[in-house]
């Protein structure tokens, strides 16, 4: 019988962000994990760029300019990804998370939707919510195993965890 690995988040400092980008490099797609940006499809000097800005931008925290907040994941110690909050509303946040390709499938996604919903009801959030696209089943039945009611839209799911 195998364990199951020690998933955390941690905070995003300076390492932890070049430790990050460079498994978002090698182990997901970026448009996974940034916006589409700059010339061509894969990853490029402004996604790049865009990745450091955010987490740096991110690190201030939920009540910080941003309003958001960016952890690294990790799964026995080593980075395994990256998940977020954003407020939306005074008792609103949202999430969203990336994992490399290497570590989905072993229920890591599952412990972080839990850890990133525990700190969304300790910044005093009544709701948290994902969004993700009406083709990503894997995404979908995450946040159902969560208790997340979903709705479908024209090409995109919304889900809703109730945290209080």
């Amino acid at each position: 019988m195998s364990r199951s690995p020690d998933v955390r988040l941690a905070d995003v400092d300076e390492p932890m962000l070049e430790r990050l980008l460079a498994l978002a490099m090698d182990d997901a797609s970026p448009d996974e994990v940034t916006p589409p940006l700059g010339v061509g499809t894969g990853w490029n000097a402004e996604r790049i760029d865009w990745f450091r800005a955010y987490h740096r931008a991110a690190a201030a925290g939920l009540d910080g300019p941003a309003r958001e907040k960016s952890w690294a994941v990790l799964c026995d110690g080593s980075p395994a990804g990256s998940v977020r909050l954003k407020r939306t509303g005074p008792d609103s946040v949202e999430t969203g998370i990336w994992l490399g390709r290497n570590v989905r499938g072993q229920g890591i996604g599952r412990t972080v939707i839990r850890l990133v919903a525990a700190k969304a009801a300790s910044a005093g959030a009544a709701v948290l919510v994902a969004e993700t696209t009406a083709g990503n089943e894997a995404a979908q039945g995450l946040l159902r195993s969560a208790g997340a009611t979903l709705v479908r839209g024209p090409g995109a799911v919304t889900a809703r965890l109730e945290l209080r």
